[in-house]
Formats: C-alpha cells, sequence, structure tokens
C-alpha cells in the first residue's frame, strides 16, 4: 500500500467524527484510511486536547516544510572528498570537517558508506585502517549464510546417526551418557 497523507477534506471528516462523539474506528472506515493512521493523526496534531483540522493541516504542512529534501550529495563534493581521500591521505573525519568549514555538510559516516561501497578496494586502501576493523555486513547476507530450519537436524536425530554410525560414533555416544551433564574429557 503506497504511502499517503490525509487531505485537508479527510481532516474535517475526523473533527466532524469527533464532535458526533464517533469511534476512532469508525471515523478511519468512513474516511477510508486505517485506525492507527486516524489515532496518529490526532496525537500529532490535538491542541489543548481540541482536535482542529485547519490548525491540524497547517501544521502537517509546517512539519513537510521542515523536511530536508533530497540529501544527495552533488558529484563536485563527493569528487573533492575522495581526492582527498586519494590524494592527501585524509581521514573521513578530517574530509567532513574540512568541508563543513568550506560551507558544505557531509558526514564521515556518508564517506565510509562510499568507501565500504567501492568492491575494488582502492579507496579502503587510502584508509589508516583499511577498513578492517568494522566489517559492515548487510541483513541480506547475514540471512543468506544462516541455514534453514529445514536444514537444521534435531539432537535426537543426531544421536541416532551417531549411534548407528561407526565404532566412533558409538564411543562418543557412550562417553556422553556417562557424563551426565558434565563436561566430557
Amino acid at each position: 500500500m503506497k504511502y499517503k497523507q490525509l487531505t485537508r477534506e479527510q481532516r474535517y471528516a475526523i473533527s466532524l467524527g469527533l464532535k458526533e462523539g464517533k469511534t476512532q474506528k469508525a471515523i478511519a472506515l468512513q474516511i477510508g484510511v486505517s485506525a492507527s493512521t486516524v489515532s496518529r493523526e490526532l496525537r500529532r496534531n490535538k491542541s489543548h486536547r481540541v482536535y482542529s483540522y485547519s490548525l491540524a493541516d497547517e501544521m502537517s504542512r509546517e512539519r513537510r516544510e521542515r523536511l530536508p529534501g533530497n540529501r544527495k550529495i552533488p558529484s563536485a563534493i563527493e569528487k573533492e572528498a575522495l581526492r582527498l581521500l586519494v590524494e592527501e591521505d585524509w581521514s573521513p573525519m578530517q574530509i567532513s570537517g574540512y568541508l563543513k568549514r568550506k560551507g558544505y555538510k557531509i558526514s564521515h559516516e556518508t564517506l565510509y558508506r562510499r568507501i565500504r561501497a567501492d568492491f575494488s578496494g582502492e579507496l579502503a586502501s587510502h584508509c589508516r585502517h583499511k577498513m578492517k576493523y568494522r566489517q559492515h555486513i548487510s541483513r541480506f547476507v547475514l540471512q543468506k549464510s544462516r541455514t534453514s530450519p529445514t536444514a537444521r537436524v534435531s539432537a535426537n536425530a543426531l544421536w541416532k546417526r551417531m549411534a548407528s554410525a561407526s565404532a566412533t560414533g558409538r564411543w562418543i555416544l557412550s562417553l556422553a551418557r556417562r557424563a551426565k551433564g558434565r563436561s566430557l574429557p
């Protein structure tokens, strides 16, 4: 479902519904949104325990204007940052501070993300620690590395395999049974 903000008409319908004494769920059904949307709208835009649709619309417009917008780094700034990294061997913290003094906002973590994205390793070789201390592993890689529940073997099945496998398996099994909760020698 695509995210859509409430319209002025929907806010007016919420205001009327509250004056009529309807529940949040009933109001949500009437205007075609989820009950949590109505709840969030009331929580964000109530002033002095009263919901005013015109004030709510104005407050939401102000919040929208406060958003920073597109945070994409201009290519000229990125090139300058990478030049400082490669040619001057500056750290991302130094580059971030230098560019901040020049009036450009770029965080050191953004630079580290750019270095990690370079699969050739050329940018990482210019970092003092060669990016070997903090390895950023994506969730996708972690999910792929985990075994699926169907591939796992229960303890009982493992014991049965060991018992029928060989003399060594039976010997380990007998040691484990004798240990009775203690660690094996």
